[in-house]
């Protein structure tokens, strides 16, 4: 879910954005190092100025953190895993290529390459399994924070990129294959429980979620008509909530049906009548004489709240808080803002305050809050 790479808006010197799993704490890559900050009460807890630091990784609010520094000759194959408590280095390991992204569980560490996913036990840091990918030059892939549900998924071949391998950490095998979508997979999000996994194309207006590890195709939301390019998909730790941020400006939370065990199929058709009765009962009477693509337009729920950023195209990650009902979005432009959330009526959400994280003139710098109007 970290934000990497070129991007509109970012602010010179920010490389890396990102959250823990649980959304407790900001991690943040810049050209001089990085630093990590609660996010309430907001208050940086560490820095280290390390050169300029591409992928920062944390596990959870423990004091092991991976990071990536690009060397002077502009490598990234090099991780660190470094202990913020007691300010020392527990291990580096070099790879053959640049690390695309570093993935982490309380019983796994997995290292993404563009070609290759390296597997390690992250309590001795013993090399586990190496598995071979298509080519994968954003890094897409992800962990389930639930040790006891440790899944992964990426996608698949370049022949089959529209599909996701869902696999098993424990005993090192693929357990599914899903074909998740018509087009490229572009973003990945498990919930905490590692129960159910999002999906997202590169057209990126449909979000799809499917059962883990059955594969079974549980819901589905409609983000928009017009393609987007997905920032990022976050489930709230409960799993009822799904944020999803895009290149457009707007932020969409969808509330995630109960799941429960496969139920009947008069029993689905019931619970979709329930959830959309208008469109549900408008595609049973014209399906038969529309195509599917287009009787699948009515079929996906929209959001049940919104927010506005500032401006299209702020490449941003945004989450609901686990501890207040507030959407917090973490831009490249090192703001966090704050969006106040009606659980219960949603609709739109408001400004409630942004902090500016990252200064270009003090590094690692936390400015006053403001709620004044952007």
């Amino acid at each position: 879910m970290d934000l990497v790479g070129p991007a509109a808006g970012r602010r010179e010197g920010i490389l890396v954005a990102d959250f823990n799993q649980d959304y407790s704490c900001i991690a943040l890559g810049t050209q001089s190092g990085y630093s990590i900050t609660n996010c309430e009460p907001l208050g940086q807890v560490h820095a280290k100025e390390l050169g300029p630091t591409c992928l920062v990784s944390m596990l959870f609010s423990t004091s092991l953190v991976a990071v990536v520094v690009r060397s002077p000759a502009g490598s990234e194959k090099r991780l660190h895993i470094l202990n913020t408590k007691r300010n020392s280095t527990i291990c580096e390991l070099t790879f053959p290529t640049d690390i695309r992204a570093v993935r982490m569980n309380r019983r796994r560490l997995v290292v993404v390459l563009a070609t290759a996913l390296y597997v390690y036990d992250i309590s001795n840091m013993k090399l586990l399994h190496t598995i071979e990918t298509g080519m994968n030059t954003t890094g897409l892939c992800v962990l389930a924070s639930a040790s006891d549900e440790c899944y992964m998924a990426y996608a698949a071949h370049e022949a089959h990129d529209s599909h996701v391998v869902v696999y098993n950490l424990h005993t090192l095998a693929m357990v599914h294959v899903i074909p998740a979508h018509r087009s490229r997979v572009a973003c990945l999000a498990f919930n905490a429980a590692g129960t159910i996994l999002a999906t997202a194309s590169e057209r990126g207006t449909v979000i799809r979620l499917f059962s883990v590890p059955s594969g079974r195709l549980l819901h589905q939301f409609r983000r928009g008509t017009y393609p987007a390019r997905i920032f990022s998909m976050s489930f709230n730790v409960a799993g009822t909530i799904l944020c999803v941020t895009s290149d457009s400006d707007t932020v969409h939370l969808f509330r995630v049906p109960t799941m429960t065990a496969p139920c009947d199929p008069h029993q689905a058709l019931e619970q979709k009548k329930r959830r959309a009765w208008r469109s549900t009962s408008m595609a049973q009477a014209l399906g038969p004489y529309l195509p599917s693509s287009v009787t699948e337009m009515w079929e996906p729920t929209r959001d049940f709240a919104w927010l506005k950023l500032p401006r299209p195209g702020l490449r941003a990650i945004a989450v609901v808080s686990n501890t207040l009902p507030v959407v917090l979005v973490l831009t490249y432009e090192g703001i966090l803002y704050t969006y106040t959330l009606d659980l219960e009526l949603g609709g739109e959400c408001h400004l409630a305050q942004r902090m500016y994280h990252y200064d270009s003139h003090a590094e690692h710098a936390l400015l006053p809050a403001s709620s004044a109007p952007l």
